[in-house]
This record gives structure tokens, sequence and C-alpha cells, in this order.
């Protein structure tokens, strides 16, 4: 519902217009039928040059011969890496960003890089996770446990 994605079964609800990135397990955020830097070069609003793409892509650990990679052959933390550095490329980041059980097929550098990147993004943060270094490690100030 907070997505917009599904409606209430009862009553109403009103949303403000906001602009929201929902990370799942699966990172659907990506179109596997892309290439990493097709998938970079679809998140830019043709604001970055193609250099500038590539300078980002291997600031996320993607080299040249990461580039021409199906986005469906990467792992869970390339695909990671790969959805922070596209909301990276973007010229406006998202009001808020749900992170569902994010660090689940994460090793530990890609939790670190995530960890930085969730940390230095300034909006609100939605996390669902068991986790709780990675919850602690970003300063997650309320928790609704279920």
């Amino acid at each position: 519902m907070l997505l917009g994605e599904l409606a209430p079964a009862e009553g109403a609800l009103q949303r403000a217009d906001f602009r929201a990135v929902y990370i799942d397990q699966d990172y659907s955020y990506l179109d596997g039928n892309l290439s990493v830097y097709e998938q970079a070069q679809k998140h830019n609003p043709g604001a970055l040059e193609e250099h500038e793409i590539k300078t980002r892509l291997n600031r996320f650990l993607f080299g040249p011969a990461d580039w021409d990679k199906p986005s469906s052959a990467l792992s869970g933390g390339e695909r990671m890496r790969l959805l922070l550095c596209v909301l990276n490329i973007g010229t406006k980041a998202p009001d808020v960003i749900v992170l569902d059980e994010p660090t689940n097929n994460l090793d530990m550098q890609n939790v670190e890089i995530l960890t930085a990147a969730m940390n230095g993004y300034d909006g609100t943060l939605l996390v669902v996770s068991h986790d709780e270094e990675f919850l602690a490690s970003l300063g997650i100030e309320t928790a609704i446990e279920v």
C-alpha cells in the first residue's frame, strides 16, 4: 500500500506524491534482459556521457569485462551493486527506499558497500531485515517487530 501497488481491503488511504524504489530480494528493479552497461544507460536521463557512466560502473566494481554481461547472469551481490549504481546514475534520488531483506544474498564486501550507500542516502529508508548487525550499522532508530 505504501508503494501504491495494493489498495486497502477496507477504508481509504491517502498518499502524498513521492518517488519510491522497492529493492526486493530478486532485484526486480533491474531488467534481466539488459547488459550491465545497458542497465546503467537505461537509468541515465541523458545527463551523463558514456565515459561517465563507465566511470560510475567502475566505482561499483564493474570493469570493462562486466559491461556486456547480462544482468540476469549476475550474483545477488553483483545485482545489488548494479542497482545501487543505477540509482547513483539517476539525477534525482528517490524520496523513499524500501529494502526487503537486503543482506540475504550478499557477502561481507557487498554488505559494506550497501551500508555505505544507504548511510550516504538522504531520504526515508524502510528496511525489512532480521540482520541486527546491518540494522545497527544503518543507525535504525525505530523498529516495528512482527
